[in-house]
């Protein structure tokens, strides 16, 4: 958890910068447009804060409202590719080129620890539901488990063949999806390192997998074109989604479990029902590959992070664009390899 210095300095300005205070982000308005750039990892809060993860070697946080960027997070040196709010929105947990993760006081901007061990990229990092320890993916081909207090490794959950595309939690904490190159996702047990279950079925690299919030179905997305739903109980495939959207980058439930969305490589997002597997609408108005789409808590937007070097607001229901983000644009776009709401 953070310090009770760095809880202060949620409400107040540091380092010129101002706070996180809900009274500064009490409106949503457009974004300002100019001096800003391409986007490697988009997150919301709840409270209306927006953590982008950078090629520029930063994370910063932002006020949906006003656009205004609150805190500049810097002590990586190579590129971040992916930033979460920790469960309390206290914190904030980056992963990185540089082989690391790092934990932030939301509030101060502080980097509060750092986690060390991967041999490789640290392509994810996700807090436990309780926000107690840490989870981290890497090119390395393993998956890390650590205690987000001490940054202390716990566990080391070895078995993939090659690299670990991303790592997640189950939603009480007891077990870790991990998915990889290798073609499969694998189901281990969190507090043992044992793996329980490998997902076979797709024809190319698991780019991503997640668990429903209710922990009874599992979603992956491929570069082989299609999503797969499947049974957490006896882990068989329900259902194939498929459409024309070429690499799936990620895939991720609707908060009540009734809707699946997709990130595609052709440029667009789609919504699927869980249950029929049709494509209900697709998001159309990037530029490039969607790198990773997202719900809002309540299911009524949607988030998407492209390799434009912007990230969109959707409304769910309608699939209109409700507003477009730019920020830290350089000469060149770099990819968005994830993205995640903390939890309401």
């Amino acid at each position: 958890m953070c310090s009770r210095e760095c809880q202060s300095k949620m409400g107040r300005q540091a380092g010129g910068e101002s706070s996180l205070g809900a009274r500064s982000c009490a409106g949503l308005r457009p974004w300002p447009t100019s001096g800003l750039g391409s986007e490697l990892s988009l997150v919301v809060s709840p409270a209306l804060h927006v953590a982008t993860a950078s090629e520029d070697f930063t994370a910063k946080i932002w006020c949906v409202g006003s656009g205004e960027c609150l805190r500049t997070l810097e002590g990586h040196w190579r590129s971040v590719m992916a930033a979460v709010f920790s469960p309390d929105g206290q914190q904030v947990l980056t992963a990185s080129q540089d082989r690391t993760a790092k934990i932030w006081c939301a509030g101060s901007g502080e980097c509060l620890r750092t986690l060390e061990g991967h041999q490789k990229t640290v392509r994810s990092a996700v807090f436990s539901p309780d926000g107690q320890r840490a989870l981290t993916a890497s090119a390395d081909g393993t998956a890390k488990i650590w205690c987000a207090s001490s940054g202390e490794c716990l566990r080391t959950l070895e078995g993939h063949e090659s690299s670990v595309k991303s790592a997640v939690f189950s939603p009480d904490g007891q077990q870790v999806l991990t998915a990889s190159i290798n073609g499969t996702a694998k189901v281990w047990c969190a507090g043992s390192g044992e793996c329980l279950q490998t997902l076979e079925g797709h024809q190319g690299t698991v780019m991503s997998a997640v668990f429903s919030q209710d922990g009874q179905q599992v979603v992956t997305g491929s570069d082989d074109g299609t999503a797969k739903i499947w049974c957490a109980d006896s882990w068989e495939c329900l259902r194939t989604l498929e459409g024309r959207q070429g690499t799936v980058m990620s895939a991720v439930f609707s908060p009540d479990g009734q809707e699946v969305l997709t990130a595609s490589q052709h440029r667009t997002a789609q919504v699927w029902c869980a249950g029929s597997g049709e494509c209900l609408r697709t998001l159309e108005g990037h530029g490039s590959a969607v790198m990773s789409a997202v719900f809002s808590p309540d299911g009524q937007q949607v988030l998407t992070a492209s390799e434009d070097g912007t990230a969109k607001i959707w409304c769910a229901g309608s699939g209109e664009c409700l507003r477009t983000l730019e920020g830290h644009r350089t000469a060149t776009s770099w990819a968005v390899w994830s993205a995640a709401f903390s939890p309401p």
